[in-house]
């Protein structure tokens, strides 16, 4: 029976794809879950919540620099018209980059900050063009079913960043350090794409034509119509709830939400990225082949249960303790953060693979729609609850208690949309094959 159990999951090319991902990115959280302890014991929550608002800033800006094409890279059917969006977005980038510089460089000058702040402005430059760069590699890899390579650029990026972590924090380098080792990290994992688009690059170039890159740029216009805001409604949130907290309570509070959220969220990292990269490429396949796509949906959903329903328990119950003995006594309140949000992250989780639906069946504006109410309603709760029931510890938890089961509510509605887009995908096909 186990042999045929195996020779089934070697022969589902589904499974095997999810396996390559998965390889790389488990070894690297291997050794980030077990380096986490140290490096939460060099680091205190106000660094790491300085660490938390440059990260957020770093993917808020490479989010609006690709303006989201890197996402419809996988869907032309010619990969000369892929590349050519390829470069679009990377030459975009270089523009926002430049202008963004420009502005930083200003406002400098006019506050009369010190070499510091230009140093970081610098750095931030540098540490969006790699995490550009990464994106756009990771779903031209996704068009081509490089999993592998994704796999090991991923790996690259988490192993040099925990381990640059430890090194700066052993030297006291505070948040600076925290800073330095993601952006350095995401040019190490950017660098496994690079030898791809310089060959592509030299290949294709003498046939590119500007009038064709335009045309190919429009034809994929909802990406930057709607996707570009959705995405925007949640990195800005995210910017947003980060001056709020701080801004209402500590640093140290929101580095503790923040680093619980990060923990919370491996799990959607770890297996709901690989998942998604694969579901992706499937479901772009079967919609351009016309075939079902409710069974395979189905099967993500009742897999993703299944794997979350222990971990996310032992959070909501145990999550505090565990935060204590696992991170210190300085991250406890992170624990008891993580107990509040599990259901909303255990949701996350299972959604979060299945967010590509809108991106293949154009269905982005309604998807925006439904992630602005879901951003609103954490920045109403977030900004409302403390001014009228001030900040006590008790307090605290009673925002989160309901920003928490908002998130939950909001993912419930998005995975019924979710499944009516494909339900309706599946009745089409259906009906055409009766035709």
């Amino acid at each position: 029976m186990l042999n045929r159990l195996i020779k089934k999951f070697l022969g589902n090319d589904f499974l095997k794809s999810i396996a390559v991902l998965m390889t790389g990115t488990l070894i690297a959280q291997i050794i980030g879950y077990l380096l986490a302890p140290i490096i939460t014991r060099l680091y205190t929550p106000a660094e790491m919540g300085e660490f938390g608002m440059f990260q957020r800033i770093t993917v808020l800006v490479a989010t609006i620099a690709t303006a989201r094409y890197e996402y419809a890279l996988p869907l032309p059917q010619k990969e000369r018209h892929a590349f050519y969006l390829f470069r679009f977005a990377l030459k975009i980038s270089l523009i926002t980059l430049l202008l963004t510089l420009l502005l930083g460089f200003i406002y400098g000058l006019f506050q009369k900050e010190g070499a510091n702040y230009f140093f970081l402005l610098l750095f931030l430059i540098g540490s969006v063009f790699s995490l550009v760069f990464f994106n756009l590699g990771t779903n031209w890899s996704v068009r081509k079913k490089y999993f592998h390579k994704i796999s090991m650029a991923k790996m690259s990026h988490s192993i040099s960043l925990n381990v640059l972590r430890v090194l700066f924090g052993l030297f006291n380098a505070g948040s600076l350090g925290l800073i330095l080792a993601y952006g350095l990290s995401l040019f190490v994992g950017a660098l496994y794409f690079l030898k791809d688009f310089l060959l592509l690059n030299n290949r294709i170039k003498s046939r590119i034509s500007s009038l064709k890159t335009k045309v190919i740029a429009k034809q994929y216009k909802d990406f930057p119509k709607a996707n570009l805001p959705l995405a925007l409604s949640d990195y800005i949130r995210d910017v947003l709830v980060a001056l709020i907290l701080i801004e209402y309570f500590s640093e140290s509070l929101f580095g503790a939400f923040d680093h619980s959220y990060r923990m919370l969220r491996i799990p959607v990292m770890l297996i709901g990225a690989a998942l998604a990269h694969v579901f992706f490429s499937r479901i772009s396949a079967y919609k351009t082949e016309k075939k079902l796509i409710f069974p395979l949906f189905k099967k993500v959903i009742t897999i993703l249960s299944l794997l979350s329903i222990a971990p996310f328990l032992i959070i909501y119950f145990y999550g505090a303790p565990l935060f204590d003995f696992v991170f210190g006594s300085d991250w406890r309140f992170a624990g008891e953060l993580s107990e509040i949000m599990a259901p909303w992250l255990m949701l996350n989780f299972i959604v979060s693979p299945l967010s590509t639906i809108p991106l293949v069946f154009g269905k982005q504006k309604s998807y925006l729609i439904i992630g602005v109410i879901a951003s609103a309603l954490q920045l109403i709760g977030f900004i409302v609850i403390p001014k009228f029931i001030g900040g006590t510890d008790t307090n605290v938890n009673f925002m989160f208690h309901c920003v928490s089961w908002a998130q939950v509510l909001m993912g419930m509605i998005t995975l019924y949309f979710l499944y009516s887009i494909v339900k309706n995908h599946d009745l089409e096909v259906v009906r055409n094959s009766k035709i």
